[in-house]
């Protein structure tokens, strides 16, 4: 796969999760949080693996070793995203979709506290542009933060680990469309206890939040979360954050176009430079993990 094949794929994946924002809005209109989570995984793990068996049939002889590969990344996004749809009943969707992408600024960050990787102020000036386009998008104005916020920030932490941990383990994964399966399987696993032990939601009396669980688990997580670990082998963390920043702005367009939360011109500005920004990033950095690895040998000769 070549570097920019991967930025396609993964900017198809931000309008995903972009629209992702809505569906949990769908959903959140008669499910809880664990709830709209586990119908979600449910339909990701099973009918994922459903697709994986008819494609390519039976394969027992790796899936130990891929099923437990999968566990962090599992345990690490469901704790993302409940801490993200606990967040969506308190604060909007643009909103939301701002706070989450504060991992743009963690994961290099983190990369560079923790496992050494190189970081240049290019990077820092382009995440600053990002960051900028995003705090625009929501018009300026982060007052009034409330619990909602909060809890949305924790899953923009989640989110950075979840990035690194993909990054760092891509390359090893023999099938990302299967270890796509474990990921929701260990998500759906560690949500179950939240799930059983507190009281069912009656029966929405309309099919829309059903519409909401059901892109959240075919959209979101069966296909977007499924290019994310098949990118992840050719773009560097650095690049795939700021492709996944992309989702802030296709989230507020999908709010504008199907929730009614109007876009300004001061707002569409924000959108526009972030989507610069991530243009930038993908032109500037080598994002080629074998790129870099090359670079990496020439200079230690």
């Amino acid at each position: 796969m070549t570097k920019n094949r991967a930025a396609l794929e993964l900017i198809f994946a931000g309008v995903l999760w972009g629209f992702g924002f809505i569906a949990t809005v769908w959903a959140l209109r008669a499910f809880t949080p664990t709830e709209t989570l586990v119908f979600r995984f449910i339909i990701a793990a099973i009918v994922g693996e459903i697709l994986y068996l008819l494609a390519k049939g039976p394969n027992f002889t790796t899936i130990r070793e891929e099923l437990f590969r999968a566990l962090p990344a599992g345990l690490l996004l469901g704790g993302m995203l409940l801490l993200q749809t606990i967040g969506l009943k308190y604060t909007t969707a643009t909103k939301s979709g701002f706070l989450t992408s504060l991992y743009v600024i963690i994961v290099p960050l983190l990369n560079a506290w923790f496992f050494k990787a190189p970081s240049t102020l290019k990077n820092y000036l382009i995440v600053g542009l990002a960051l900028a386009g995003t705090f625009i998008l929501v018009d300026a104005n982060l007052s009034g933060i409330n619990v909602g916020d909060l809890w949305t920030i924790g899953c923009s932490v989640f989110a950075a680990f979840h990035i690194i941990y993909i990054g760092k383990i891509s390359n090893r994964v023999g099938n990302a469309f299967r270890f796509n399966n474990f990921q929701s399987f260990w998500c759906l696993l560690a949500l179950m206890p939240l799930y059983i032990t507190q009281e069912r939601s009656p029966m929405p009396e309309d099919w829309t939040p059903w519409l909401g669980v059901l892109c959240l688990g075919l959209g979101s997580s069966i296909i977007a979360f499924y290019l994310q670990v098949r990118t992840q082998r050719v773009l560097s963390d650095s690049t795939a954050s700021m492709l996944f920043l992309l989702e802030s702005p296709f989230a507020a367009v999908f709010g504008f176009l199907i929730l009614n939360e109007r876009l300004s011109l001061f707002q569409t500005l924000g959108a526009i430079t972030i989507m610069i920004a991530s243009v930038l990033q993908i032109w500037l950095d080598p994002s080629n993990k074998e790129a870099a690895v090359s670079e990496n040998k020439k200079g230690s000769v």
